[in-house]
């Protein structure tokens, strides 16, 4: 895998009120809050009115009051998340960075299919704006990754620290020593990364890539990202629930799942480790021979919460969408909680929750060449976008 150094745009203030979960992961509501602050990266990510024209205003105009300012030495930032989970305190230590991503290498594996639409409305923001706003995520198996970035900063303050409204508190390092770069870059080398989040402006970044003219290009050979290892015991993989529109019935499809699944009814979903549905409720999903044939899986990559098992299976096969219908018609959630209540309330019409992934299994699944439908894992935490930007040298966004 081969990083580089670059010149980041930053926000000069400090971060608090200034940064926000990924753009694809905001809730309405989270948007309006975080709004409410004039100088929210989501202005820029998350235009409310104007288009992607207004994000080009925004950002030049931020550009020109001194608001966002461009860091003259090459660098590379180190980002510090600590955090509790289970009731123990976690720290979890990762990279931001531009990533050689061109579908030239084969460095850069991605592990979820995308959404057309998703893609082309990413590559607009990117080539208005110029710029690559918030960071993909890639992990990679690599133990020494750790070290190296902690022994980076051990000398070092850092330039900002700043606390999300999950409790999640960052601290962000700027590393320019020569020789702390040269062993980052080393550490690396030889790894190859799976995407973790970022699908869709990989494949913008990548478009962009084979379409720009050549004075262009090497920007974009690259994409702006955040590398962490998958070994840390503080990146956790949870599975994405799905949720289904009112205008479905669990009860219309229960027969032919039944063909595929034994479905069993549960008191909750407590500790679930598979499949299950939630339609007032709760039953699991226990796939039979017919499902992985159903999906084309061979006995060696068989995985009983596989989400090819609710896409292709059940959503495609069995209810008869389209991928343009189950974009329209199936929306996300990692919350359980939120999942059942939207039933119990009437806004959806039922709930596929999906387990929290192991990772051996991720690694081994994703090692064999797997790619999964979209929204099939979420990592956490998550990286908070307006840390930095990657923009040319000329910093001014396109208009």
């Amino acid at each position: 895998m081969n990083i580089r150094t670059f010149r980041p745009i930053v926000f000069r203030s400090d971060l608090n009120d200034i940064t926000s979960p990924p753009f694809d992961v905001i809730t309405r509501q989270q948007e309006q809050t975080l709004k409410k602050s004039r100088y929210n990266i989501t202005h820029i990510t998350l235009p409310e009115t104007g288009g992607f024209g207004k994000s080009v205003q925004t950002m030049n105009q931020w550009m020109e009051e001194g608001v966002l300012v461009k860091i003259q030495q090459e660098t590379l930032i180190i980002l510090c998340q600590d955090f509790k989970s289970g009731g123990k305190e976690l720290s979890r230590i990762g990279l931001m960075a531009p990533v050689e991503t061109s579908s030239e290498g084969k460095e850069i594996i991605p592990h979820e299919e995308t959404f057309e639409w998703a893609v082309e409305e990413r590559k607009e923001l990117m080539i208005r704006t110029g710029c690559q706003l918030e960071p993909i995520f890639l992990v990679i198996n690599g133990v020494a990754f750790e070290r190296v970035l902690r022994s980076a900063i051990k000398a070092l303050d850092p330039v900002r620290t700043f606390e999300e409204p999950s409790g999640v508190i960052n601290r962000v390092y700027m590393v320019s020593d020569p020789h702390s770069l040269s062993s980052i870059q080393n550490s690396v080398s030889r790894e190859k990364a799976v995407v973790a989040d970022g699908h869709h402006r990989l494949r913008a970044a990548q478009d962009i890539y084979l379409d720009k003219p050549a004075k262009t290009k090497d920007f974009w050979k690259y994409s702006f990202s955040y590398v962490t290892s998958l070994q840390q015991d503080s990146l956790m993989i949870s599975g994405i629930h799905r949720l289904i529109s009112s205008a479905h019935k669990f009860s219309d499809y229960a027969e032919r799942i039944g063909k595929y699944f034994t479905l069993e009814k549960k008191n909750s979903a407590e500790n679930h480790k598979g499949i299950m549905v939630y339609d007032g409720s709760f039953y699991s999903l226990e796939p039979g021979e017919e499902s992985y044939r159903a999906i084309g899986e061979s006995g060696k990559y068989r995985f009983p919460a596989d989400p090819a098992l609710v896409n292709r299976l059940i959503f495609q096969d069995i209810m008869g969408l389209t991928i343009n219908e189950i974009s329209r018609q199936i929306t996300y959630t990692q919350s359980v909680p939120f999942a059942v209540e939207e039933v119990d309330k009437g806004r959806i019409g039922f709930a596929f929750l999906m387990p929290a992934w192991d990772k051996s299994t991720f690694i081994f699944m994703t090692d064999g060449g797997r790619i999964f439908p979209q929204k099939s894992t979420y990592f956490y935490p998550k990286i908070p976008s307006g840390v930095a930007i990657y923009g040319p040298e000329d910093s001014t966004a396109n208009d």
